[in-house]
């Protein structure tokens, strides 16, 4: 039942994010036409804040000349050779491209030089910007791959036009961006809105359709251009609008509700996205979450309060005996004290382990939705909750792209945890960056595809640990000491 279940989940494109195609699309130049009218996949929220953003704007307009330049080579080689300069020809070119990147120092006309020629200096401008954006492409996406599509290898001019200076380089240049130009128009139907971008000849095929369709869809080909595979669906579909409705109407039909959490069985970034991806002003009626914690569970629980807006109550369930979990009783107790003494009559229970069903029955005249996540519950227990017209709704069904700055925020705490080991202790176990990463992750409680979690385990590396750490001399009661800091 769960396969199929997730057969028809996974084939309602209407779930599918468009986020990253948004972003993609206006950087790589879609025209604005384009973009009005396919509001389904370029989110005009998005659009509109990268519209305003210098960044954005420096790529997409360096994309947009360089897309006319192409184009259009041959009705303005023949105006250049008129003496006709490319700030007058507002029907071959974009000249509000080119006035904007000449006031952020980025000066495209030149004189005395050929179309092909002019490419080669957008294309070392685009080289020489690119980072620019690296800001907007989250940590679970290769950064490398998003950067190479706006890149045009071996046709660059070098700083100054360096490299168009010998001839026998020129040549070179030339050649290569003729080539590049012929890939283009021989299989134009191929590229997204017709805009460039770099794509070798030899991964196009016409059955990809619309590149930029979805984001799912956008990052599958991308990664199998690097004979590699995506597989990181949890970041690019979102649940679908049904089941959205279906918490929607749980809330509205409710009078009063409380949210409990078992810490130790409910992974806390999905939990995280479910409330990141519904509507805030629809949640009115939860008047609390309360989170059941063991000390076994992820520490990530404790910074969940800076990145969901509801009221929350952080209960510590001690262990009598080492290897004994006391939070179901605790769960138990805490749901029978909301239902008889605060009147709660509507429970949302977060927990993928069987034995919340002892909770459920226990309670029989109150209302539950059971949060769980579909990798952890058995057809079995599914089958209860569907033989006792008990909804529930799978957490890690709602899109975690939204809780990347949650997970980014414990990860960085359990590195300043470590370091505040080392300069409370002198403890540091880590014989190199490698060890250290995988230390943080793990106490992140941090799941997913080997691949996908590696490349975010090197992205965070990168970002944190590549500079290293300061030791920073630091007087406390008396003594002298070094500290470990993270260089930011």
């Amino acid at each position: 039942m769960l396969e199929e279940v997730e057969k028809e989940y996974i084939e309602n494109y209407e779930n599918y994010r468009t986020e990253i195609v948004s972003l993609i699309g206006f950087l790589l130049g879609v025209k604005e036409e384009i973009i009005e009218t396919e509001a389904e996949r370029f989110k005009q929220e998005y659009i509109n804040r990268y519209r305003s953003d210098e960044q954005c704007l420096i790529i997409r307009f360096l994309s947009i000349v360089r897309m006319n330049l192409i184009q259009n080579t041959k009705e303005i080689t023949a105006r250049l050779n008129d003496l006709v300069v490319l700030e007058q020809m507002p029907d071959l070119v974009c000249v509000d491209a080119i006035q904007y990147l000449r006031e952020k120092g980025i000066e495209i006309v030149r004189v005395n030089i050929s179309v092909n020629e002019l490419i080669a200096y957008v294309n070392q401008y685009m080289l020489d910007n690119i980072e620019r954006i690296k800001s907007y492409i989250p940590n679970w996406i290769q950064w490398e791959y998003i950067r190479n599509l706006f890149l045009m290898p071996s046709c660059y001019s070098g700083n100054n036009g360096m490299y168009l200076s010998s001839m026998l380089n020129k040549k070179k240049i030339i050649r290569a961006i003729n080539a590049e130009k012929s890939t283009y128009f021989l299989n134009r139907s191929f590229y997204p809105y017709g805009v460039y971008l770099y794509w070798p000849e030899s991964k196009m095929k016409s059955h990809y359709g619309n590149l930029l369709f979805n984001d799912e869809k956008f990052l599958k080909i991308l990664y199998t251009q690097y004979d590699e595979t995506f597989k990181a669906n949890q970041y690019v579909i979102d649940a679908p609008i049904e089941k959205k409705n279906q918490v929607y109407t749980f809330l509205e039909e409710a009078i009063n509700v409380c949210v409990l959490v078992d810490c130790e069985n409910v992974d806390p970034y999905c939990f995280a996205s479910v409330f990141m991806n519904l509507d805030e002003e629809k949640l009115h009626k939860i008047k609390k979450v309360v989170l059941f914690d063991d000390v076994n569970a992820s520490n990530a629980w404790d910074y969940l309060h800076h990145n969901i807006n509801l009221p929350l109550e952080h209960r510590e369930v001690s262990r009598v005996l080492e290897n004994k979990s006391l939070v179901d009783i605790a769960m138990t107790t805490g749901a029978c004290k909301e239902f008889y003494e605060n009147h709660t009559e509507s429970i949302i229970l977060a927990s993928s382990d069987s034995d919340f069903w002892g909770l459920v029955s226990s309670l029989p005249n109150a209302k539950f939705l059971v949060l769980n996540e579909s990798t952890k519950t058995s057809n079995t227990i599914l089958r209860v909750l569907k033989d006792h017209n008990i909804q529930y709704c799978f957490m890690d069904w709602f899109a975690q792209a939204e809780a990347q700055e949650y997970k980014e925020e414990v990860l960085i705490q359990n590195l300043r945890l470590i370091l505040n080991e080392f300069n409370e202790l002198g403890n540091f176990n880590y014989r190199n960056p490698d060890e250290l990463v995988d230390a943080i992750f793990i106490k992140a409680h941090i799941r997913g595809p080997y691949a996908q979690i590696q490349n975010e385990k090197e992205t965070f590396k990168n970002k944190y640990l590549k500079k290293g750490f300061t030791i920073k001399p630091m007087s406390k009661e008396n003594q002298n000491n070094y500290v470990l800091e993270i260089i930011k």
